[in-house]
């Protein structure tokens, strides 16, 4: 009975997943969309960073999230308005975009490089700025970046520098020639380039192609070219029948707002295409999503979910607003507002203890993982294990697999109720998914619920 329960509670869940899904289609995404949008200058009091020149920033007004941003910068002799139809467009889908300009027209893509990673210093600061509309409401730790031509090139080059940099968008993307190779686009980022069948200036077979080639594998990348177009047919969402900025956005959504619905769309091939080629791999089917509750104040928390993406930045992105402190069961902390992620990637089964300024609701998507199948390893002395049950269950059943061996010396939840087995007391009661549990042992062990 009790397994029957738990399948019709996965079942509901996916539903309730797959309902959600089903209403994000190609079709769906407008242009504009459902967001207002206003734009802040330098004249606004927006930081005038050294490595470019000029600024905007177009954001959704009417959107309360934490908001992920792009930043995108223009091509050799252009100027910062060449690509600024980008902006309204995805802000009015609630993606914060800033343009900015170039301090000289012929800066080369390493200039563009720079430029584009000192305007993530100005964009981070309007989430501080005192008069900022943008003030406490950015996710620091969601950018992407992206530009057209020699400003695609020196979106791929700030990739190799800044391995925070979540997503990358080359717009018939152009590098010098010596540049154009592994060592010089290695990176972990995920990384769309548009390219046009009849490029004159930034030839695809030279550039993008070679861009695609030579970008890891094992890097997320899609190349889409568009059939019968020119140098700057990616230059505005309008592109490709409107297809580029479909796939744009799409891109955006899936790793830099980490929203799985969107992956259908990246590898639905446009009417448009040319050349269409990935190494994107689709899971949405077999996906849900866990809210986790994040208290005010220090809590523990868990999944029983296996995020798409591991890295616990992306995985904590959706309340790094309230969150003050992160740390795993051996002290390495994770710090928003250093941008400093000292956690890495999650680790297998393990909880974290975290302090809020106040509650909220953290939603994890990625498979499932099934309790009976995923076991724990408990180190000798202090752990702060994951919780794999989907409902609440007895702590002493939970636990049994280790209490059975006189192997454990105390387990604790979040507010220091504890289960002390040599007592034969049980101060926990039921385990609460979503939460977390400091378990210390005699021996290393594992747990299977």
């Amino acid at each position: 009975m009790k397994n029957l329960v738990t399948f019709i509670i996965l079942f509901c869940i996916s539903i309730q997943v797959n309902a959600q899904c089903e209403t994000i289609t190609s079709e769906s995404i407008t242009n504009p969309g459902q967001f207002g949008v206003s734009t802040l200058t330098e004249g606004n009091g927006v930081r005038n960073g050294p490595d470019y020149s000029g600024s905007t920033i177009y954001y959704p007004t009417n959107e309360d999230e934490a908001l992920a941003s792009i930043i995108i910068v223009p091509g050799f002799i252009s100027l910062e308005s060449s690509i600024s139809a980008w902006g309204p467009f995805l802000a009015s889908h609630g993606i914060v975009t800033m343009t900015i300009g170039t301090n000289g027209l012929f800066d080369q893509p390493a200039a563009r490089s720079s430029a584009l990673l000192d305007a993530m210093v100005s964009l981070k600061e309007e989430n501080t700025r005192a008069n900022s509309p943008l003030k406490g409401k950015l996710n620091t730790s969601n950018i992407a970046l992206g530009g057209w031509s020699m400003g695609g090139g020196g979106a791929q080059i700030a990739a190799t520098i800044d391995p925070t940099i979540k997503a990358v968008i080359a717009l018939c993307p152009w590098l010098e020639t010596n540049l154009i190779s592994e060592e010089f686009l290695n990176h972990e980022t995920p990384i769309l380039i548009f390219s046009a069948e009849y490029d004159a200036i930034a030839n695809h077979t030279l550039h993008a192609d070679q861009h695609y080639a030579l970008t890891p594998e094992t890097t997320p990348k899609l190349i889409y070219e568009i059939a019968g177009a020119g140098h700057t047919v990616a230059n505005y969402p309008t592109g490709g029948n409107g297809e580029v900025g479909v796939l744009a956005l799409s891109w955006l959504k899936k790793y830099l707002v980490n929203n799985n619905c969107y992956c259908p769309i990246i590898i639905e091939v446009p009417t448009t295409a040319s050349l269409f080629t990935h190494n994107i791999t689709c899971d949405s089917e077999n996906s849900i999503t866990q809210e986790v509750t994040c208290e005010e104040g220090w809590s523990i928390i868990s999944t029983y979910v296996n995020p798409t993406n591991i890295n616990f930045s992306n995985f904590i992105a959706p309340v790094v607003n309230n969150l003050i402190i992160a740390k795993d069961y051996i002290g390495n902390a994770y710090l928003p507002d250093w941008d400093y992620n000292g956690i890495g990637d999650l680790g297998e089964g393990q909880a974290y203890l975290i302090k809020m300024l106040n509650t909220s609701s953290l939603a994890v998507v990625g498979e499932q993982l099934i309790a009976s199948e995923n076991s724990i390893t408990l180190n000798e002395g202090w752990n702060l294990a994951a919780n794999y049950k989907t409902s609440p269950i007895n702590s002493d059943l939970a636990f049994s697999s280790i209490l059975e061996t006189q192997n454990v010396v105390i387990i604790k939840d979040y507010i220091g109720n504890a289960l002390l087995p040599e007592w034969g007391f049980n101060g926990i009661g039921d385990l609460l998914p979503g939460r977390g549990y400091q378990i210390k042992v005699t021996n290393t062990c594992e747990l299977q619920y």
